[in-house]
């Protein structure tokens, strides 16, 4: 192997193999080598070794756009290994993680792993591990969303039923959220339980939670067994009755009961779809079913907000209360109990299916007409403004008039003489960077607020209902007079992206730009990517640069506040930035309340990272060793709530690593100071250097939760590290 393939580092490690990230000498491109038995296991049992190859073999002859490629199979002196190709993207449970899928997106995913399953199938090849970690999704340039089957590790060749095997260890194989009954009762499987697995995945890709859930181990067994499962009506309303009809098919408890293949399960899903009318009734619907228009807000980043509707069954009008449940990034609203109840619903207005006539109805009911779908926002800085217009009779219709014409050109330069002349700078809405109250509006009237977007060559950060700010340097920087800061000009507000944080704001010292950064291209390291823009914190005329904001209206919402989170209670502080070594040490930035209570973070002479996290009279410190802060480095700060754990995760552009930690008991009180360098009145005295930052930074993000480990480090990794830094590994020289 080490001829033609150069192995840089792993990229996974599960029960049947790892998986390393390496360069093809010959072929000039990048792979991913998985190793899937060690030379002992070659010599001692050859049965396993040929069923491997047959196996391998078999794979690496199977084209399919849904299927990760196999290259090349072949055995070295340290065993079996396979050769694919290195895919981009993430795990569908990361993307899962932040909410339901959008309906386009669950069509192009139920339809791609269909696909690719019967490719296996027709080439008698079980999966037998299909989960969210085992589906690779990519945003395509176009904007659908691609998806490929990987890990074939447990797969078998032949599709005669066969019992299911076991590990070494004697435990069954299989992730236990997504495992079939026969596959738990050790009866003989074939591509049905494939088919239930996928099942229980576009259940989840569907309502954001696991079909068959439980505390212990044996209670999500039992519950396969039993099928105690939730209709998706019930935990996902936004969900058409005919969708959650065929998903629930594909997990029927018994085998005969499911689809005969994947080929039968594509044609259905194509068939329900193309229905004009969904059907009167489904299994779990008592009688005299109706639909009822309910409202549901529609999220997005950050959360905006429009309504549509969609029919949701009466039991749940009638009986008042919405599911606990909640899934995505906004609460669950609770409506008052005139009105129909509000649901969630991420998915597309597609997936509101016509009204449909009952069997005890003397006419037909009309078709409900489409709702439009969501206004797109508004550009960078723009005010956001919404308006209602009566709804037309869609059995009537209407054409329109010169004159009606002519009024709407009227109306809309009138709306756009609005937005251009009603105060758009940053001073006409809340100013919580000094401190201002929000400003109340009349009754009826829609909140105006402003309002950026996550660049479209990023992904979501995991987690990020508890993203309570989100700063990027190329969004939300504004001059002195409102403006966008374009390059090499100050910016004086650093406006949030996050949902959470409802579009909080950094400012500099009383709005000066005598203290403000400039934004500038990332030009000071070659292994930063080509365009990315970063804010320069150098002084000038000895003056120190700093932004900084002090959030009394939303404190509940920060680190450590008392509003409800998903993931456990704390803080997470990320960054991606750079320390000019000549002017070490320095103070990067700091998150704080009254009290000594803070998270300071700095960099010594040495250029080593410096974490200090005070608490009253207790105070701990966590420096990096290796670390080289004075190159493009990222990091993550974590500090849990309930175990009072802190954590510094690093990494530098030479690809050097730090994980420390210490203990402190957590606050009790929400931080809400947050600084970023340090400046203040002349009249104060000057700032000492060392309390100062001259440096560049890229982003900043602070979670008021501590994601779980997976999260994090796609946040450092995919989210972060890899938008800015370019990989420190280069493929040889010839």
């Amino acid at each position: 192997m080490a001829e033609r393939y150069k192995i840089y580092e792993q990229l996974g490690a599960g029960g049947v193999g790892a998986v390393y990230r390496a360069y093809d000498n010959e072929l000039k491109r990048w792979v991913a080598i998985k190793r899937i038995i060690a030379a002992a296991e070659l010599d001692t049992d050859d049965k396993i070794a040929t069923d491997l190859r047959r196996e391998a073999d078999a794979l690496a002859a199977m084209r399919n756009p849904n299927v990760v490629t196999i290259f090349d199979v072949a055995s070295d002196a340290m065993g079996l290994f396979i050769v694919m190709e290195l895919l981009e993207g993430e795990d569908l449970a990361n993307v899962v993680a932040r909410g339901p899928l959008h309906y386009d997106d669950f069509k192009e995913l139920a339809s791609q792993t269909l696909e690719g399953l019967l490719a296996a199938h027709q080439r008698h090849i079980l999966h037998r591990d299909i989960k969210p970690e085992n589906i690779k999704v990519e945003r395509l340039p176009g904007g659908r969303m691609q998806s490929k089957i990987i890990d074939f590790g447990l797969a078998r060749s032949g599709m005669r039923a066969r019992k299911q095997t076991e590990d070494q260890s004697g435990t069954v194989m299989g992730s236990i959220f997504y495992m079939a009954p026969e596959q738990l009762t050790r009866k003989p499987v074939d591509e049905k339980t494939d088919l239930y697995s996928l099942g229980c995945v576009f259940y989840e890709a569907l309502s954001g939670r696991k079909a068959f859930d439980g505390e212990t181990v044996d209670k999500v067994i039992d519950a396969h067994i039993n099928h105690d499962i939730i209709p998706l009506h019930v935990v996902a309303p936004h969900v058409p009755p005919w969708l959650g009809a065929w998903v629930l098919r594909l997990m029927a408890q018994k085998p005969q009961d499911r689809p005969a293949n994947a080929q039968q399960a594509i044609e259905e899903f194509r068939s329900w779809e193309k229905m004009s009318t969904a059907p009167a009734m489904m299994p779990w619907m008592p009688m005299n079913y109706a639909p009822i228009p309910v409202s549901y807000p529609q999220p997005g980043y950050p959360g905006t907000m429009t309504t549509s509707s969609v029919p949701v069954h009466p039991m749940y009008y009638q009986t008042g209360p919405v599911p606990a449940y909640q899934t995505g990034h906004v609460p669950v609203y609770q409506p008052p109990q005139a009105t129909p109840p509000l649901v969630q619903a991420p998915l597309s207005a597609q997936l509101i299916p016509a009204a449909v006539p009952m069997p005890n109805q003397g006419t037909q009911t009309k078709p409900q007409s489409a709702p439009k779908a969501a206004a797109p926002r508004k550009p960078q800085g723009a005010k956001m403004a919404t308006t209602q217009k009566a709804a037309v009779p869609p059995e009537k219709g209407f054409a329109l008039t010169p004159k009606m014409m002519i009024g709407g050109i009227v109306v809309l330069l009138a709306v756009v003489a609005g937005v251009l002349f009603s105060g758009g700078s940053p001073n006409s809405r809340t100013n919580k960077a000094s401190g201002a109250s929000n400003s109340s509006t009349a009754p009826g009237s829609t909140s105006l607020r402003m309002s950026y977007e996550l660049p479209s060559d990023r992904i979501y950060p995991p987690q990020d209902a508890d993203l309570c700010l989100h700063l990027i340097s190329s969004v939300g920087v504004r001059q002195k007079n409102g403006t966008n800061a374009n390059l090499n000009e100050l910016v004086t507000e650093w406006h949030d992206i996050a949902p959470r944080g409802d579009d909080n704001y950094l400012r500099a010292l009383n709005g000066s730009t005598d203290y403000s950064p400039k934004r500038v291209l990332w030009d000071t390291n070659p292994l930063i990517k080509t365009g990315r823009t970063v804010l320069d914190f150098h002084s000038r005329n000895g003056k120190p640069t700093s932004l900084n904001i002090y959030n009394h209206d939303d404190v509940g919402k920060l680190p450590f506040g008392k509003h409800s989170t998903h993931s456990p209670k704390g803080l997470t502080l990320g960054l991606v930035f750079q320390a000019d070594e000549k002017t070490l040490p320095c103070l990067v930035a700091s998150v704080s309340a009254d009290g000594n209570l803070s998270v300071t973070l700095r960099v010594s002479s040495e250029k080593n990272l410096l974490v200090q996290l005070s608490n009253g009279t207790s105070e701990v410190k966590i420096t990096s060793r290796d670390i080289n802060a004075s190159l493009p480095t990222t990091l993550l700060v974590t500090w849990d709530s309930a175990s009072g754990k802190a954590e510094l995760r690093a990494k530098d552009a030479s690809g050097k690593t730090f994980t420390g930690g210490a203990e402190l008991k957590a606050p009790s009180m929400p931080l809400s100071w947050i600084t970023i360098g340090k400046a203040q009145d002349p009249s104060k005295g000057a700032v000492p250097p060392e309390e100062q930052f001259n440096g560049w930074l890229a982003e900043f993000l602070l979670y008021a939760s501590v994601p779980t480990h997976d999260q994090l480090q796609l946040l450092e990794g995919r989210v972060l590290r890899e938008y800015y830094i370019q990989s420190s590994h280069t493929p040889p020289k010839k």
